[in-house]
């Protein structure tokens, strides 16, 4: 194992709690604005909406690098990765379109 997955399974390791009645799962961002790759682990608890995310690891973006931590996370790891990328950002509100209070009207 290379040094970065040794990093990302401390870390991992640290953070995956186990804990009763919380989803957890993985993200990985492609992010070009910084030119890395971020690996996070996310925890939700059941019937909330408050959302936990921990960093777990951050590489620069090398595919080859890449690849290979991330074929390192699946030897240690089953749970559920989701990919995003910042091309695509997800837009998590409505867009304000009157608020009389700041101006926007």
């Amino acid at each position: 194992m290379i040094k970065e997955s040794r990093q990302l399974k401390a870390q991992y390791d640290y953070y995956f709690l186990r804990e009763y009645r919380f989803r957890y799962w993985l993200l990985v961002v492609d992010n070009h604005f910084f030119d890395q790759y971020y690996f996070f682990l996310e925890k939700q608890k059941l019937g909330t909406a408050l959302l936990h995310s921990h960093e777990l690891l951050a590489i620069p973006r090398d595919k080859a690098l890449y690849e290979h931590v991330l074929a390192d996370l699946h030897s240690f790891s089953a749970l559920t990765i989701y990919y995003r990328n910042t091309h695509q950002l997800i837009h998590p509100t409505r867009d304000i379109t009157n608020d009389p209070i700041h101006g926007h009207g």
